[in-house]
């Protein structure tokens, strides 16, 4: 929960867009699956099926718009952590205490950093170089951390899809049988 309310003390737009994300997600779910089996009805607890799946979902899109957030500082950090740097002598060799300090100082920056990366080694970067190798690291992370969001969404709409398909009450839809027996009277008055 520590890390909604970071998203939510820095970036009240994510939580917006990940809970109208997370409603149209659930919507359109709950609408091809009402398209595909017209001869069923939602019971009671299908709905409250879709709502722990709201729930479920609302968290991953948090994080996953939070995570898009990060991604778009990226740019902005490297300027940062150029700005930081420059005073340094070229020669000078980071080891995994100086870019940790780096890290710390990103975080404070923009916190919500923080959340997502804890650590840093960039050991035998130059100041030349940190600010590119950094900010690709982060980008990187960032990547791998919002296909995880998504692999657990899916995930997350599959389980519950399957569970709200076997909780429909499947109804019959009676066919007119008249109208079958009458055809074949037809025939048979034509033929006679």
């Amino acid at each position: 929960m520590g890390a909604l309310y970071t998203i939510v003390s820095y970036s009240l737009g994510n939580l917006f867009l990940g809970i109208l994300l997370t409603v149209v997600g659930v919507g359109l779910m709950f609408f091809l699956i009402r398209s595909w089996f017209s001869n069923s009805s939602f019971t009671p607890f299908s709905y409250i099926m879709g709502f722990v799946l709201f729930l479920f979902l609302s968290f991953q899109a948090v994080l996953l718009c939070g995570a898009v957030t990060i991604k778009s500082y990226c740019d902005e950090v490297e300027v940062a952590i150029n700005e930081w740097v420059r005073n340094l002598p070229d020669e000078v060799q980071f080891d995994k205490e100086s870019s940790q300090q780096v890290l710390e100082q990103i975080q404070q920056e923009w916190p919500l950093v923080g959340y997502f990366v804890g650590g840093a080694d960039f050991t035998g970067h130059t100041p030349a170089d940190i600010a590119r190798a950094m900010t690709d690291e982060l980008h990187s992370f960032m990547n791998g951390f919002i296909l995880r969001r998504i692999g657990w969404s899916l995930l997350f709409v599959v389980v519950g899809a399957f569970i709200v398909i076997k909780t429909m009450e499947h109804t019959r839809r009676q066919r007119n049988r008249g109208g079958y027996a009458s055809a074949r009277s037809r025939r048979r008055r034509y033929d006679d």
